[in-house]
């Protein structure tokens, strides 16, 4: 199957840059090989991302953890201040 395309200089300048980067001869496997990497990378991504969310919400519970923690303390603190001064 055989694809025309007709570039304007700007598009020009972006194949001639995948095909350094791809490190192809012909502007087509350029063109196919950078397809084939976008896909890869894309899905790696979206691996990735769906980590992050996960690291996100857990960090998010670890703190609300921490925070609650932190309010039982006090109120325990206080608490047993309020006794001490009641036995006084």
């Amino acid at each position: 199957m055989a694809i025309t395309i007709r570039p304007n200089d700007e598009q020009l300048a972006i194949l001639a840059k995948a095909q350094r980067m791809t490190a192809e001869l012909t502007y087509s496997k350029a063109i196919f090989k950078g397809l084939a990497e976008y896909v890869q990378l894309k899905k790696d991504f979206d691996e990735l991302e769906k980590k992050h969310n996960a690291l996100l919400n857990a960090h998010a519970e670890l703190k609300d953890t921490v925070t609650m923690y932190v309010m039982s303390k006090t109120k325990l603190e206080r608490m047993l201040q309020n006794d001490a001064k009641a036995q006084d």
